[in-house]
């Protein structure tokens, strides 16, 4: 018994001792150099611990305490990651970091996420550097059109909260219900607006068919991925950003002041032989402000419109952990204010601000070496503070329509002015006296994923399961109060204003809305990746996904208010040899609630091609020509979007009662909606052909791609079924067909011209046209009249000859049957040949507003701790009319402002006579050049017409944005904890080509009834804990 004692303390006594031994600490210095000399910023770190951390000074220096036995990693963008074990302590450590291997083999992010060789990817996939999508904007789709190959984008407004820019991949490919790109955030459905920039990891833009086809009916108009960033085992990262940007208006119509309204209001009813509207009396009071209750000079763009507005932004993530857990956290905000001029003396008054707010974490569980959990839950609120008027776009439209003369902000006597609601009320008014509306929109989306490595059964195959919850929620609260608006109609004897009433008084009131939406989804892959003998590289994937979606709002009926449910299989398997030859093959079958059962399900098979002819021995001594690909493939997706109507297969039948004959009461049933019971899947056939190519020791980088998508079985309700047949409604059915065709494709070229000075230039283009084969319609009765061989979105009208010479002239030409017309009208011609011009000559003038071609160019140079990055965007020939209020003089009369383009005598046709009367020019008369016809006062019906006299081009080079980018680092800050700081400038809409002048040729279809957009001018800070 006394051995056993003696032994066992012998074992306490050396465990304790090698516990102690193993708790010893030691302080490690030392530096860290590479080739160059000391690395400034280098994270040193305790493997499997980067809790344990630190980083390198600006003389490479490090100190840390550490245990003993524990291995210290020494890491750096570029760099081979360094390992030391401690087993002693040291004072001047060395460390020398080589650089990592400049041959990176390329990977892009394709369907359903999975990173795949570039090499052998044969999808039609536009990566986008992350890197060009870090600028300050509204939208992460703001930044796409002209930056990526095979996105068009418009951008219709610039105020906050509307200033969204719409976007297609490869252009408008159907008339039907659904031309929308699907966005898809970690594999998820998702908004691309509520994302920022900063969480993004990376971004692809899927365009063809052997891309899509896994997606079924969700990716038939192109799918955009993105990836948000994630946490890795290492010390933590803190990010934080801060920016300030400065808006500034560009290109607001120019209005004409009181006396030259006058004028050319009084030349407008003279030259068609009626009465001035004001006399000479009346023309001095104007020209000399003696009355501005009766005779205001107002120019309402100075009253409600200030040329400055401000946005801030801010963000920080952090970011780190160990093998076994990782996290990535964010959040966000951002606050900017719109530019209307707000009386900050009235209780009532509200300006336009558009703040958002967002929340991202995403955390990696590792449970066992080949099982992983990831939980992601992200949450954005955009919030909307507007004026009480129904809409802002009343602010513009008020401008266009009130000229300077109709009414004064507000009258002398204290009442406030205003023709009608809508916008004939004064926009001063509208900003300072109605109340303001609120709206605000919550997104939330939890999701849970675990991820199996199945090597045990066979190497290269894994699983993996996904679950997600999302939840948007709609609220909307007005505090609304009308004014009384008055209109001056005189004077009384003794001077005093004489007022009518137009609007009566609304006392304060309260409103508000609310909706939600709900949504479950499922979704499972199954992938396979394998190679064997090093020539043969294999792949295969299964994936299933289920989803089921329902708002409060739509819940109106039991019909209604069944989910919209959603399931698809779809499955895809590659194969390469030697990365030379590739085949991949693809399907999805998808079914839809749109279809009766029987037709539910689409089956929808993709194949693509692919050939790498630089992989044979002889074309590798071509020095030049470093990679050449040549790709195409071919395949079908679905599409079942139609309309608003659910379950459009179905008749609606409801009961009722009627007395046929003069009988009693008898129950009936009625017949409310026809359904179709033949519908089938809309299906897109497309092709692509691409060419992919790196030239001249890949300092040059290119790909180019053809397309050719074709769209049948577009739904379309009929309208070629007799009324004999009794139909209550008109049933859908698959009628419509339409092509859509084009180009797209990126360049650049990257030269390293000494040590520190770097050049990249970029180009990239995207041209897409479409034209309809089928579209029903009633046999019209000249074949220029019908839809089918045409563009979609054709704008139709007449052609505009000029304009009429004298009355020869017009009694020598057809009829125009729109009313009088004089010399100095417009001229048609007469298309058909009848002798008269009326709706049978209207032919197909003009494509629609969205651009066919667009692009983008620019570069960056880089020295040093600088770089200075420029981009340009244009558009090719786009089709727009001038017209309506503002453009088009005294449009309505009363309500119609005045341009001063149409002040100036050499753009409108004047006769002789009224010109030598009136002191004008005689060699400015009767310009048969001129912008604009004869003048009239209010309508007129003939010069009204939809016609190529009205027709602009609003084709533009837009220098983009300038980015200058300062990078340094400071003894002093890696005292404070930061490794380095970013300043950064950017200006974006800095100039603009283009030939519409008076309005940005982006809006010129709007013909400036709507807030314009602004050059930003923005102070954007990086801060790296």
């Amino acid at each position: 018994m006394k051995h056993l004692t003696i032994i066992w303390s012998l074992l306490l006594c050396i465990l304790l001792g090698t516990q102690v031994a193993s708790a010893q600490t030691y302080t490690m210095m030392g530096t860290v150099t590479d080739a160059n000399g000391p690395v400034i910023g280098a994270a040193v770190t305790v493997k499997d611990n980067p809790t344990v951390g630190t980083n390198t000074d600006v003389d490479g220096k490090f100190t840390l305490k550490v245990e003993r036995g524990a291995t210290l990693l020494f890491s750096y963008l570029g760099y081979k990651d360094v390992e030391y074990l401690v087993v002693k302590q040291e004072q001047d450590l060395k460390i020398v970091f080589s650089e990592a291997a400049t041959e990176v083999e390329e990977v892009v992010v394709t369907a359903l996420g999975t990173t795949q060789r570039k090499i052998s990817s044969l999808a039609a996939v536009t990566a986008v550097d992350v890197k060009d999508l870090q600028q300050p904007t509204a939208s992460v789709a703001n930044l796409l059109g002209g930056r990526v190959a095979g996105v068009i984008s418009s951008l219709a407004s610039g105020e906050p909260g509307k200033n969204i820019a719409e976007f297609w991949i490869r252009g408008i490919g159907t008339f039907g219900a659904n031309a929308s790109a699907l966005v898809l955030i970690d594999g998820l459905e998702g908004d691309i607006n509520s994302i920022d920039p900063s969480d993004i990891e990376s971004f692809s833009v899927l365009k063809d068919a052997s891309a899509t086809a896994v997606y079924g009916v969700r990716g038939a108009n192109g799918v955009v991925l993105i990836t948000t960033k994630r946490g890795k085992a290492d010390k933590i990262n803190i990010m934080a950003r801060a920016s300030a940007t400065l808006s500034h208006l560009k290109r607001l119509p120019n209005w004409v002041g009181a006396y030259d309204y006058a004028a050319l209001a009084n030349e407008a009813r003279e030259v068609r032989g009626e009465e001035v509207l004001y006399n000479d009396v009346e023309m001095n009071i104007i020209r000399n402000g003696l009355d501005n209750d009766m005779y205001p000079n107002v120019n309402w763009q100075d009253e409600v419109v200030k040329m400055n507005s401000w946005k801030q932004a801010y963000f920080v993530s952090a970011s780190g952990g160990a093998k076994l857990a990782r996290y990535y956290l964010s959040l966000s905000a951002n606050l900017e204010d719109a530019a209307y001029n707000v009386d900050k003396n009235s209780p009532y008054a509200a300006n336009v601000g558009y703040d958002t707010y967002g929340f991202r974490a995403n955390i990696d569980l590792e449970l066992t070496p080949t099982t992983t959990i990831y939980f992601g839950s992200t949450h954005y609120l955009k919030s909307t503070k507007s004026p009480g008027v129904a809409s802002t776009n009343y602010i513009w439209d008020a401008q266009a329509t009130l000229h300077p003369l109709r009414i004064p902000t507000v009258y002398s006597n204290g009442q406030l002015p205003g023709i009608d609601s809508g916008s004939q009320t004064s926009p001063y008014v509208m900003i300072n006296r109605m109340g303001s509306r609120l709206d605000q929109t919550y997104q939330g989306k939890m999701t849970l994923a675990i991820d199996q490595d199945l090597s045990m059964i066979t190497e290269g195959l894994k699983i993996r399961a996904q679950g997600a919850y999302d939840i948007e929620a709609y609220f909307n609260e007005d505090r609304t109060i009308q004014p009384e608006l008055y209109e001056a109609v005189g004077r009384t004897q003794q001077g005093e204003l004489t007022t009518v009433k137009t609007v009566n008084e609304q006392a304060a009131s309260y409103s508000r809305g609310t909706n939600q939406w709900r949504k479950f989804h499922f979704e499972s892959t199954l992938n396979y990746d394998r190679t064997f003998a090093e020539d043969h590289r294999t792949s295969a994937l299964v994936y299933y996904y289920m989803s089921d979606e329902k708002a409060s709002k739509e819940s109106t009926s039991n019909m209604n208010a069944i989910p919209k449910r959603y399931q698809g299989l779809s499955a895809r398997l590659t194969y390469g040899f030697r990365d030379t030859y590739m085949i991949d093959v693809n399907f999805g079958y998808t079914g839809s609630e749109n279809f009766q059962p029987g037709r539910r399900f689409g089956f929808f098979p993709s194949v693509a091609l692919g050939w790498v002819p630089t992989q044979y021995e002889f074309m590798k001594n071509a020095k030049w020509l470093n990679f050449l690909k040549i790709r195409a493939s071919y395949g079908t997706v679905g599409n079942d979007r139609i309309a608003d109507k659910r379950f459009p297969y179905l008749t609606i039948v409801n009961r009722g009662s009627n007395s046929p004959w003069g009988s009693t009461s008898q129950e009936t049933l009625i017949e409310s909606y026809i359904g179709a019971d033949n519908l089938e899947w809309e299906v897109a056939t497309k092709f692509d052909l691409g060419i992919e190519g790196k030239l001249f020791d890949n300092r040059v980088d290119f790909v180019v791609d053809f397309f050719n998508d074709v769209r049948s079985g577009i739904y379309q309700r009929r309208v070629q079924v007799p009324s004999y047949v009794g139909l209550t409604s008109m049933p859908f059915s698959n009628v419509g067909e339409m092509r859509s065709y084009g180009a797209d494709g990126n360049i650049s070229y990257t030269e390293r011209l000494t040590k520190d000075l770097s050049l990249t230039l970029r180009g990239n283009f995207t041209y897409s046209k479409n034209d309809i084969d089928n579209w029903e319609e009633a046999n019209p009765a000249y074949p220029y009249q019908e839809h089918a061989g045409y563009p979609n979105g054709v704008v139709r009208g007449y052609h505009a000859l000029g304009l009429f010479k004298d009355d020869y002239d017009i009694e020598t030409s057809p009829v125009q049957t729109f009313g009088n017309y004089q010399p100095g009208d417009i001229k048609y011609a007469d298309i058909n040949g009848d002798g008269r011009i009326d709706s049978d000559d209207q032919t197909p003038i003009a494509y629609s507003k969205t651009p066919i071609l667009m692009y983008g160019f620019g570069g960056e140079i880089a020295w040093r701790n600088f770089s200075l990055g420029v981009l340009f965007k244009g558009t090719g020939n786009t089709d727009f009319f001038y017209g309506g209020n503002g453009y088009i003089p005294f449009a309505n009369g009363k309500a119609g402002n005045v341009i001063t383009l149409a002040a100036d005598p050499a753009n409108r046709w004047i006769p002789m006579e009224y010109a030598l009367e009136h002191g004008i020019d005689p060699s400015l008369a009767e310009n048969p050049n001129a912008i604009y016809p004869r003048l009239n006062y209010g309508a007129q019906n003939n010069n009204n017409r939809t016609s190529t006299f009205w027709k602009g081009n609003s084709r533009y080079l837009r220098l983009q944005e300038i980015t200058l980018n300062y990078n340094f680092k400071a003894k002093a800050l890696q005292k404070v904890g930061i490794k380095s700081v970013d300043l950064q400038f950017v200006g974006n809409n800095l100039a603009v080509w283009d030939q519409v002048d008076i309005f940005d040729p982006e809006q010129a279809a709007s013909n400036g009834r709507v807030y314009p957009l602004p050059a930003t001018f923005t102070l954007q800070m990086y801060l790296h804990f």
